[in-house]
């Protein structure tokens, strides 16, 4: 408590000689119904005959894959998800936030795009919802959709929260942080925490990260998120994790704040068809700090 009380007067305390930086969305951003009252934002890139879902981390938005959309788009076809409640899509008052939920709005939009032999990218909370889409696509009849994993500084074990999420776990502190920080500040100083090297931090970069952050119902759904961030059955997802039999690509900054680089070599000792990539002198978000080196890790990946 004391270490979020702490941070929380900091960032109150920038937050006061702070700015919005606003950026215009893309054109090519497109919509899935999954209910009526909930749509979810996403975007396609590409032609090839490959098809690549991308699944950002906790807060971000389809933004956060700019920078190796172009080269990988060369062959394959890119889906880039706002995962329910973040980005552009619908953030609707309930408690249907859990990553089993999230994996089920996955999973009904690869049907409804008609997706086989997919390779699934996930990025920290991402990634956890990763796994779920493909655990629950593996239990069905008609399952087998998911042909690769890429599993990027991915939530995949119980750990201490990462502080972004402890925060968003606090009653009251939780409010102030959402309500009354600007969102550029909310961004700068959470992402200030998670690259290893600041100086790779532009205006421009934090803009993507800040856009949609007070999209209207975000504070609910950041909230709803972040409890139930934590699965009620972990113990059995880790065994899960030991079944995983399809090619996996663990991918992980070696100076990862968040979520550490152990937790990446948990993965690979954990899956047997998996290969590792750590990157050094990197934090927590591989493809923005580092994206030369995600890049040719995925490349590399994929070419096998």
């Amino acid at each position: 408590m004391y270490k979020a009380i702490s941070f929380l007067l900091v960032i109150l305390f920038v937050g006061g000689c702070s700015t919005n930086v606003t950026r215009p969305s893309s054109d090519l951003k497109q919509t899935f119904a999954y209910t009526d009252q909930i749509r979810i934002s996403y975007e396609v890139y590409g032609n090839g005959d490959s098809p690549i879902v991308f699944l950002h981390g906790f807060g971000a938005s389809v933004e956060t894959w700019r920078d190796i959309q172009s080269r990988l788009a060369l062959g394959n076809k890119l889906f880039f998800l706002d995962l329910k409640g973040f980005g552009l899509s619908s953030k609707p008052d309930d408690d249907k936030y859990s990553l089993e939920d999230q994996a089920e709005v996955v999973l009904a939009f690869m049907k409804t795009q008609k997706l086989h032999d997919v390779t699934l990218v996930g990025h920290s909370y991402g990634g956890a919802v990763c796994l779920y889409t493909y655990f629950h696509d593996r239990s069905r009849l008609n399952g087998g959709l998911i042909r690769r994993l890429v599993l990027i500084d991915a939530a995949a074990y119980v750990q201490k929260f990462p502080f972004f999420i402890e925060i968003l776990t606090k009653p009251v502190i939780n409010w102030v942080v959402m309500k009354l920080v600007p969102a550029q500040t909310r961004a700068s100083l959470v992402l200030h925490r998670l690259f290893h090297d600041a100086r790779k931090l532009s205006e421009e970069r934090i803009a993507r990260h800040a856009d949609f952050l007070d999209e209207p119902g975000s504070y609910n759904s950041f909230v709803e998120c972040a409890k139930q961030v934590v699965p009620a059955n972990p113990d059995s997802i880790s065994a899960l994790i030991k079944t995983i039999e399809v090619p996996t690509l663990i991918l992980w900054g070696a100076d990862d704040s968040a979520i550490p680089v152990e937790q990446g070599r948990r993965l690979w000792r954990d899956i047997r068809t998996s290969s590792l990539v750590i990157i050094p002198d990197c934090g927590h978000i591989p493809h923005e700090e580092a994206p030369e080196e995600s890049l040719e890790a995925i490349l590399n990946f994929l070419a096998r």
